[in-house]
């Protein structure tokens, strides 16, 4: 690890020299403040052939040349049939890290397995040791460390970034046509509903499947992202929405579960709601996301136990609280209840939109064999 006292600069050129000769690097971002990092310094991530950036929804960091869906990379990987060479392609002989959790459970695995020769984290405070190999805390900003890294020095020739963002194209065309075929179900929905969002709007995501749905469409670049990570529960989410929304000057929209939302619904019991605050409720009648986890059994006791079936819906919930309240259910009257539901009202609103509970994770699943 390296530390410094404070006000000590941290000597970078070892890390330097290091960085300028390698091909293949992997810059992986986790939570982060909107704004935090320099533009113009990005930019020299983002155009440097040897380099890939993964960037989470949290991240809050945009560039076209940025891989903003890291499972939709690395899920085709896994079903192909020849992932260990695909693998070993992708992984980096240095791993630049900053920024706090990371969501994506397949890239924490791909790590693991095949580990970088090199791990640095960047950050002024704790560094984690996620994938196990973390061999060096640079306890510095990164604006300092990429603006070290590319003084006099513009790239490194290499495929690395050619070659997978070839991949990214071409996993985002089959993403198109995939949407055209599939019926009405989780996938689709948060589709329509993250393109849905006005600019500059706070987009507040609940945990579980909310969060991890999230990470596979790109968002607005104006729209900050945050999510109640924790300890991954479901349970604050809304209570953190609202509390977030007091010192926001835009509008925020909470995207949210049924079980998430229904778990925290004493969050709606105060007076400081504002008018303009929204809620999206993606109602499938459960915990789906212990459909996708593998070791589910579909029996009584796992819809019972584990995905907690329930048959609730928020209407009166909504009446109780002073909320408006609409509803969809299937792909025309989401695109009419999406087409008011951000108006100006006297009151805060929500959306519950009715997905199908036993075919929301096959969609899922199979989007994954149908782009690899």
């Amino acid at each position: 690890f390296l530390l410094k006292k404070k006000d000590e600069p941290v000597a970078l050129d070892k890390f330097k020299e290091i960085w300028q000769r390698t091909t293949r690097k992997m810059v992986l971002v986790g939570v982060n403040e909107p704004d935090w990092v320099e533009q113009a310094l990005l930019d020299n991530l983002a155009n440097d052939p040897s380099v890939l950036v993964l960037t989470e929804t949290t991240s809050n960091l945009h560039h076209l040349n940025f891989f903003n869906s890291i499972d939709t990379l690395i899920a085709p990987i896994e079903l192909s049939e020849n992932k260990v060479a695909l693998f070993k392609a992708l992984q980096p002989d240095v791993l630049l890290t900053f920024g706090g959790l990371i969501v994506s459970k397949k890239i924490k695995a791909f790590l693991r397995q095949y580990a970088p020769k090199h791990h640095w984290h960047i950050g002024e405070k704790r560094a984690n040791d996620t994938f196990f190999c973390l061999d060096t805390h640079l306890k510095t900003s990164i604006n300092s460390v990429i603006t070290a890294f590319y003084k006099k020095h513009k790239g490194l020739e290499s495929n690395y970034f050619d070659y997978w963002n070839a991949v990214k194209i071409n996993h985002l065309q089959k993403e198109v046509s995939y949407l055209k075929q599939i019926p009405f179900s989780d996938f689709s929905v948060f589709k329509t509903t993250l393109t849905s969002i006005p600019e500059k709007y706070q987009l507040q995501l609940a945990n579980s499947s909310t969060i991890r749905y999230a990470q596979l469409f790109r968002i607005k670049e104006s729209v900050h992202v945050f999510c109640n990570r924790g300890t991954s529960g479901i349970d604050g989410s809304t209570s953190t929405a609202i509390g977030a929304s007091q010192f926001e000057k835009n509008p925020t929209l909470l995207i949210t579960g049924d079980l998430s939302f229904f778990y925290d619904s004493n969050a709606l019991w105060n007076d400081y709601i504002r008018s303009d605050f929204r809620i999206i409720l993606i109602n499938n009648n459960g915990g789906g996301i212990f459909r996708i986890l593998p070791g589910k059994e579909d029996s009584e006791n796992f819809e019972r136990f584990f995905e907690t079936k329930h048959e609730l819906n928020a209407f009166a919930l909504c009446q109780m609280f002073g909320v408006g309240y609409q509803k969809a259910n299937d792909a025309s009257s989401l695109e009419e209840e999406l087409s008011k539901f951000y108006d100006v009202s006297d009151k805060p609103k929500l959306l519950e939109i009715q997905t199908p509970r036993l075919l929301n994770n096959k969609i899922l699943m199979d989007y994954f064999h149908f782009i690899s």
